[in-house]
């Protein structure tokens, strides 16, 4: 079982306690500085607030993500592909 501990997050200058796996705790950290730094990115839009600029930070990183979900499910799909081939080399091998 992995160790508990508590940490401080800074987010849009925010800081938020959590209590995380130790294991984690540079996965969060790193993460925190992540979103900081898109946050940051959009500071050039004058007409956004700290509320825009979050939101479309974390519109940013949640498209990221459903890339790479997508990626991984045709790795999936190349995964059954391969092997239904293995099953067929198989079956002539056995023939």
């Amino acid at each position: 079982m992995d160790k508990k501990i508590k940490i401080n997050i800074s987010i849009a200058g925010k800081s938020y306690p959590m209590t995380v796996d130790a294991a984690n705790e540079e996965l969060y950290r790193i993460a925190a500085k992540r979103l900081d730094e898109a946050i940051a990115e959009f500071n050039r839009v004058p007409q956004f607030d700290s509320q825009d600029r979050l939101a479309m930070a974390a519109l940013r990183y949640t498209i990221k993500f459903l890339h790479s979900e997508r990626s991984v499910s045709l790795g999936d799909e190349d995964i059954e592909a391969l092997e239904a081939i293995e099953r067929r080399i198989r079956d002539y091998v056995k023939a």
